[in-house]
């Protein structure tokens, strides 16, 4: 070569010779041999130069070279510009033009051919080949944005966005109890009925803001917070009992203390040793989650032998807010973060507000390196506070993906952000602040304080790719993820079973509650993102695979079946009860819901299948012959089941209202529901409905201890919204300061014109707290 003058000889990308001749006239530098094909060229990628390459088979377009003849330009990345040349290229056989003079007609053909193809795959909504090999059926998922999500506008300035779990976007699968609910042709009986349970609704919600107002003189006094934090505090008797209860009913799977390091703290204070700042702030919130769990009935936020809940928040929130500089990256301040979170939760459950806060607390961790696993750092983070760091991660990342579903939103964290191994399954008391080196984890059958949530941590990928998929939802191409996630969660129970094998009721009768909890607590956290993954298409989606149909069907009615184990004449069952019922309260509702939309079909099917002939890919004809398939597949799913199944929860959230009081707006949804949804005449369900809408009324009318004439003669109006209330205030009766809702003289009680507006604008209104959890 002589500087790049003379011709150079270079090989295409089907080893066919190519002669480039520069001009006499003029020196070039060599050009960059051109060896991709088009597609890869246009798109400055790396090509691997077969036919088709590499790059074209993953995006499904057609792979082509330039033709014999054809101008090709040189890549931007070339050393210079070419003005003339002669380019001489043998195609492949297969792309090969009968003439030169053809040539360019025939490649303008083929790209228009090509183009259209890519159009055709993507109006069509073709499946991938994965899906296609796999025999998954090639079609798009298709479900209802009606039954995925819902949002209310308010004045076109104030909106809130509804998830599929939401009770608001459940009742849309069920037109005619939406009808019966909305409609303005109701009988007098009936409108009555609704009118007054209203009544009850507001009045249990204005008891409720005075229940969960801070009490002013320690919330406003200018006494320093640590005095006023000490002042709230009960008994140490109650303390003792409420510490306890929180340790065996939080700490398992949501893991924020090293419990000895905090028993030596809580000792060291009553002895009156100096303590920490952050002892008394996440103490405060232990007890304000522990007297939650213990159910104290309507005295469960103040009492003479308990902690007044919004108070012991409210001291909590004002300590945080006024942490500054190196406090904000304490350890102990993240813990009380957690700590108030979970807190808060206890007074007023927004789930939406929650996950905003959430947010803060990750980002919070995240710039605290919590993310990333301590043995990625250079300095050293001794043996303890590492294993502490990955269980306060792992706590987090369980709390984002909980919530995250509850709101039907993205997590605030997703695979790939962290590096943070989980944590190992050894007993706190193996673990201290001084220890060299962590001891090998024992194995995952063996009981340990960390054992929960060390399993729980094996399942966070797939249970993050679950919220992934289920905010993307729409854009899915089949169900081929969907299936392969579900069936990985299956296996997830059976591992749950076999490590932590049902108990006998012969055994210990502490030892028999302690398996029951920790089986129900992970299969719980495993069930509650398969229930999600497969309900957007189980409702109402009419090419979804017999798995999912039958898949939800069960899961929904082993969520509801949790307490069939225990003995109802236990002496703690109550108190199991009331904790069951406080922390699956809406996955109760959606799994209700759900169960009633099979009832539904069912009842409105007219063929059957014979369940034993399908597999797991198998298509019905009808969402309702899929349905059918489902609710025949075993004992457990009989339509008699179901019917059982649905009237036990109403019968629970009955026995709530009259005890503690709580929202009625969803035990009255899932009523109307559940009454058109067994089919019959129209007056048998009227009647049916009439029925439960009467044994509500009763029931809130114990819990405000009014009687019926009382409420038939208030007046309709919006609830007072009181400010802080003072300790005189707080330990009134509501009776005593329900006085918008006495009647008067000339108290209007004619329903008004529009009762179906009423009816969903303020009996419906999401921006009124959510009520009694």
């Amino acid at each position: 070569m002589d500087n790049g003058k003379s011709p150079v000889s270079v090989h295409s990308s089907v080893n066919s010779p190519v002669c480039f001749v520069a001009p006499s006239s003029r020196s070039v530098k060599r050009p960059r041999p051109v060896k991709s094909c088009l597609e890869c060229r246009k798109r400055k990628l790396k090509c691997d130069r077969t036919s088709p390459c590499s790059q074209c088979q993953k995006a499904q377009r057609a792979c082509r070279y330039a033709a014999e003849g054809e101008a090709v330009s040189l890549s931007d990345g070339s050393d210079a510009e070419v003005p003339e040349r002669t380019v001489k290229r043998s195609r492949p056989a297969v792309n090969q033009e009968p003439t030169q003079r053809g040539t360019n007609y025939a490649v303008v053909l083929e790209e228009h051919a090509a183009r259209l193809e890519r159009l055709e795959k993507q109006l069509l909504g073709s499946s991938s080949s994965v899906a296609e090999s796999s025999g998954t059926p090639a079609q798009r998922p298709a479900a209802s944005s009606l039954t995925i999500r819902g949002l209310t506008v308010k004045g076109g300035l104030r909106t809130r966005f509804f998830g599929q779990s939401s009770t608001r976007v459940l009742v849309n699968l069920f037109d005619e109890a939406k009808e019966f609910m909305f409609s303005r042709n109701k009988s007098s009986d009936i409108r009555e009925l609704f009118l007054n349970i209203q009544k009850i609704h507001k009045a249990l919600q204005d008891e409720h803001r005075k229940a969960t107002a801070p009490i002013t003189v320690f919330v406003d006094s200018m006494t320093p917070i640590q005095k006023r934090m000490a002042d709230v505090l009960p008994s140490r008797a109650v303390c003792d009992t409420l510490l306890n209860i929180y340790l065996s009913g939080s700490e398992t799977i949501y893991r924020v203390l090293h419990i000895p390091s905090f028993m030596g703290q809580y000792i060291g204070y009553w002895e009156g040793k100096p303590q920490p700042d952050a002892f008394l702030p996440q103490f405060l919130s232990i007890l304000c989650v522990g007297y939650r769990f213990l159910g104290a009935g309507k005295g469960q936020y103040h009492d003479r032998e308990g902690i007044h809940i919004p108070t012991a928040s409210s001291l909590v929130r004002t300590w945080l807010d006024g942490l500054r500089g190196k406090q904000l990256v304490e350890f102990s301040t993240l813990q009380a973060e957690l700590l108030q979170l979970m807190a808060q939760r206890m007074i007023n459950p927004q789930n939406q507000e929650s996950w905003t806060h959430l947010g803060l607390i990750v980002r919070m961790a995240m710039t605290m390196g919590l993310h990333r696993d301590p043995s990625e750092f250079a300095h050293k983070i001794s043996p303890f506070w590492a294993e502490q760091r990955r269980k306060l991660w792992y706590t987090m990342l369980e709390l984002d993906i909980h919530m995250s579903m509850q709101c039907n939103l993205p997590c605030c964290i997703r695979e790939g952000d962290f590096t943070c191994l989980p944590p190992r399954n050894l007993n706190d008391e193996e673990i201290y602040p001084n220890m060299e080196q962590l001891p090998p984890s024992k194995p995952i059958d063996q009981y340990t304080d960390a054992r929960i949530q060390v399993f729980a941590a094996s399942t966070i990928y797939m249970r993050l790719k679950v919220v992934e998929l289920i905010n993307r939802t729409d854009s899915l191409q089949d169900y081929q993820q969907v299936l392969e996630i579900g069936n990985e969660l299956e296996r997830v129970f059976e591992d749950v079973r076999y490590i932590v094998p049902p108990a006998t009721h012969s055994t210990d009768r502490k030892e028999y509650r302690r398996k029951w909890l920790s089986r129900i607590v992970l299969d719980m956290h495993c069930r509650r993102p398969l229930l999600a993954l497969y309900r957007p298409f189980a409702l109402s989606s009419p090419d979804a695979p017999q798995q999912i149909m039958t898949g939800y069907l069960r899961s929904s009615m082993i969520l509801l079946s949790y307490l069939d184990e225990l003995d109802p004449t236990s002496p703690d069952y109550h108190h199991i009860l009331h904790m069951h019922q406080l922390v699956l309260k809406q996955d109760i509702l959606q799994a209700a819901f759900s169960v009633c939309y099979y009832m539904k079909q069912v009842s409105n099917g007219s063929t059957t299948t014979d369940p034993l002939a399908i597999d797991s890919h198998t298509k019905s004809e009808s969402v309702e012959q899929a349905c059918t398939i489902a609710s025949e597949s075993s004992v457990l799913l009989s339509l008699p089941r179901l019917k059982t199944t649905v009237q036990k929860v109403l019968d629970s959230m009955l026995g709530r209202i009259r005890e503690i009081g709580t929202d009625l707006r969803d035990i009255v949804s899932l009523t109307v529901v559940f009454n058109t949804s067994q089919g019959g005449t129209s007056e048998q369900k009227r009647d049916a409905i009439k029925s439960g809408v009467q044994a509500i009324l009763e029931a809130g009318l114990q819990a405000i201890h009014a009687n019926q004439e009382k409420i038939a003669s208030m007046p309709i109006m919006p609830p007072s919204v009181p400010g802080p209330i003072n300790a005189t205030q707080a330990n009134s009766s509501f009776m005593n300061n329900a006085q918008p809702f006495i009647a008067t003289a000339d108290a209007p009680n004619t329903m008004p014109d529009d009762f179906s507006a009423m009816w969903d604008m303020e009996f419906w209104n999401p921006f009124l707290p959510s009520g009694l959890p």
